[in-house]
């Protein structure tokens, strides 16, 4: 996490003096900062608006880069912000160049654009999960209704036939047993009945196979009532910042204790308060917070981590499962194919609690690789085969399945 520790006196620096690319300063404040940082409140660390005000250039170059090395140097502002928050550590970040340092705080100065929801959309809300569509019930009633008007023809064309012979019409009943008994003797109609309803039967049959292993709208309880919508919706926590291994391995992994704690030793729920703004719980840590620290064996009180205590692991239950005949790499879309979490798992950053948003199945992702481009010109990962690909393709628009992405080896081997 990036601490951003920034002493709130003094003015060095006037934004203009700033040159960065928001763009790239917001991608890299999400990976690096959100964990502890807003834009707008305190939360581990300060409120980052306005930083550039308040410090000099060369000042927040160096606590970024080294804090420690810093506070060693004996610079009592550096010492002072240390103190302000409690001594909570902070990493060191040596491999963020000066541009990218100059990219984040052009970030912090020129802040989110302000996107205006679509018609209709309420900003924060739950985009609802596509349901199948059942329409068994409807069929059956079609069927239903279109055999009682054929009864009723044949009745009526019964009851004539015998008015013009000079019979007396027969009862209802009659007429039903009468007509049953022609239809089954009727070889040709009791093959046609037969066959629709097999056909209708392998029809259902076939679709509730295709549902099997289909979990689209899977919302398990949990053993911690952890909220995406707080941490990646409200305090824009990066998504990689928990699940850091999608980037760089086949699974995005699921974040250890520690990684909870590396905000939650500051953070223990204590301070939220209802909507009549009372501490909802009393000044006491939050309970989902509190289980958090029973498993690390974190003691509240001295701020410290329990000697010899026996940890006990978080029993998160999973929910996107696939098959084990399919192969996914989540490297291989994050980094080279640089998709947004959300085109698989949906806008995570307004559910309370997760569920699983896409069906996941091999046709979906099938369409997946028809329709989504490859951005072979912005990123190196295809630098080696761009030519080719330009030269093959002659300015066509080049999808997925164009580069061996329909290609069953690739999932399946």
């Amino acid at each position: 996490m990036l601490l951003l520790f920034i002493f709130t006196f003094s003015s060095f620096v006037t934004q203009a003096e700033i040159v960065g690319d928001a763009k790239n300063g917001k991608k890299l404040f999400k990976t690096n900062c959100g964990a502890c940082h807003k834009l707008d409140k305190i939360m581990v660390g300060p409120a980052l608006t306005g930083v550039t005000e308040r410090r000099s250039e060369e000042w927040l170059l160096a606590w970024i880069k080294d804090n420690a090395a810093l506070r060693a140097s004996g610079d009592a502002d550096a010492q002072a912000i240390y103190d302000e928050f409690g001594g909570a550590p902070m990493n060191a970040f040596p491999f963020l160049s000066d541009q990218d340092i100059y990219d984040i705080l052009q970030y912090t100065i020129e802040g989110d654009p302000v996107v205006a929801p679509g018609p209709g959309v309420t900003p924060g809300a739950n985009v609802p999960v596509a349901e199948p569509k059942d329409y068994s019930l409807y069929i059956l009633l079609v069927l239903g209704v279109l055999f009682a008007l054929l009864l009723a023809i044949l009745i009526k064309m019964r009851n004539t036939l015998k008015v013009v012979k000079g019979e007396d019409p027969e009862s209802l009943g009659d007429d039903i047993r009468g007509i049953w008994g022609a239809f089954a003797r009727n070889k040709f109609m009791v093959t046609i009945a037969t066959i629709t309803v097999a056909v209708f039967f392998l029809a259902e049959l076939y679709w509730y196979l295709m549902g099997v292993g289909i979990e689209q709208g899977y919302q398990p309880v949990q053993p911690i009532a952890f909220s995406h919508e707080i941490h990646a919706g409200e305090n824009k926590v990066d998504c990689n910042y928990c699940h850091s291994s999608a980037r760089h391995s086949k699974t995005s992994g699921i974040p250890s204790a520690n990684v909870c704690m590396n905000c939650h030793m500051m953070i223990d729920g204590s301070e939220i308060a209802d909507a009549s703004g009372n501490l909802k719980y009393d000044g006491e840590p939050s309970p989902e917070i509190a289980k958090i620290y029973e498993s690390v064996g974190w003691d509240v009180n001295t701020k410290k981590y329990i000697e010899g205590y026996e940890q006990k692991p978080i029993k998160w239950v999973r929910i996107h499962n696939l098959p084990d005949l399919a192969y996914f790499n989540h490297a291989q879309h994050v980094s080279a194919g640089n998709v947004e979490c959300q085109t698989c798992h949906g806008p995570v950053e307004t559910m309370e609690e997760v569920y699983q948003y896409s069906e996941l199945t091999m046709g979906w992702c099938i369409n997946c690789h028809r329709e989504t481009e490859v951005d072979v010109k912005n990123n190196a990962y295809y630098e080696g085969i761009h030519d080719k690909l330009a030269e093959k393709y002659h300015g066509e628009k080049i999808t997925v399945d164009k580069i061996g992405g329909l290609e069953c080896g690739k999932c399946h081997y």
